[in-house]
């Protein structure tokens, strides 16, 4: 027997003997004490529910761990219900005696009492990632027009509101950087599989807009000629919904970390407006379309368990949509990169 384990059993045994009015409060509970002491990550709700006091939960709570503070509701609450000196020094020699006993490999698990309700990353079941970052597109570039490739004679440009008398053959929109915001509720098969269903939003506005081709403009200010390519700062924005099932592979390392990588497919729904032009074409454009398109996604980085059941991670996100189409307009393929933080839950 240990040192602190006979020292526990000389306290407790003193005690005991001193006990009078307060002795059936514990004689009545034998099995609670001595298989908390023994499993401490067992809960016993129902002799909480009866014995707790306001005071005593407050009293515990500089204990700071879930499995010692349940106990020491109960140990403390002793104390409290009874003014009987004995059981106060009872009560105090449970508490002490828990640190005093040395612990061994198997010891160990036992008194690991704050993983008892916490879902291990190697087990099986749901969880939740949210996440929020970053984001840069490639220009939306028009590929055919009515199913015409440019360049096309005698079109109006896909801002609306103005005509334009000659040869059109190119035009794109730019975007400047915006952010993302991803809820993505899952299923991890194992430590190393996890499927997910990934929702949420992306957007970005619209930073200007460039045509090239020869000819005249009316019903615009500015310079009325275009003779080679011109850019016009533009207001407007592209709001992207993504709904994609995606699958993660990841390693699991020692402390906590854990690469992964993974991809993913489904749809992309797309809302892009353009508004009012400024610089060498000045116009108060009425563009306003969206689709709903297939995707893409392809994704890689890093997470670390920070606490039993909640990792953080760092994560880079490449999202694909195959030539959206805005009423007639088909654009080359439409790119999205991302760099995200996320947090997530196990279940």
């Amino acid at each position: 027997m240990s040192r602190g384990l006979r020292f526990l059993t000389r306290l407790v045994g003193s005690n005991l003997n001193r006990l009078k009015d307060g002795r059936c409060l514990f004689t009545s509970k034998p099995t609670l004490l001595f298989k908390g002491l023994q499993c401490l990550g067992q809960c016993h709700d129902e002799h909480l529910e009866s014995w707790n006091h306001p005071v005593t939960a407050k009293r515990s709570r500089h204990l700071g761990v879930k499995g010692f503070r349940n106990w020491g509701i109960r140990i403390w609450d002793f104390g409290f219900r009874n003014s009987n000196s004995a059981i106060r020094n009872l009560s105090l020699t449970f508490i002490f005696g828990l640190f005093l006993i040395p612990t061994t490999n198997s010891s160990a698990q036992r008194l690991e009492v704050t993983d008892v309700n916490a879902k291990s990353p190697n087990e099986p079941g749901f969880d939740l990632r949210l996440a929020l970052g970053g984001t840069v597109n490639s220009d939306m570039t028009v590929s055919t027009r009515e199913g015409r490739s440019y360049p096309q004679p005698n079109i109006n440009p896909l801002v609306g509101n103005c005509n334009f008398n000659g040869t059109v053959s190119y035009e794109s929109v730019a975007f400047n950087p915006g952010f993302r915001f991803d809820f993505a509720p899952g299923y991890r098969l194992n430590e190393w599989i996890g499927f997910e269903f990934e929702t949420g939003c992306i957007y970005n506005t619209v930073d200007a807009y460039t045509i090239s081709g020869n000819g005249t403009f009316t019903g615009t200010g500015g310079n009325p000629t275009l003779n080679g390519t011109t850019t016009a700062d533009a207001q407007g924005y592209l709001l992207q919904v993504p709904l994609m099932v995606n699958v993660e592979f990841s390693y699991p390392l020692e402390g906590g970390w854990r690469p992964f990588i993974g991809a993913g497919g489904g749809g992309m729904f797309q809302k892009m407006t353009i508004g009012t032009l400024t610089g060498d074409i000045q116009v108060q454009g009425d563009f306003n379309q969206s689709n709903f398109l297939g995707a893409w996604e392809a994704f890689l980085g890093f997470g670390y368990q920070v606490a039993p059941g909640f990792d953080v991670s760092l994560a880079y996100r490449l999202n694909g949509v195959l030539a959206p189409d805005f009423a007639g307009y088909t654009m080359q393929n439409f790119f999205t990169q991302a760099a995200e933080f996320g947090m997530n839950w196990r279940f």
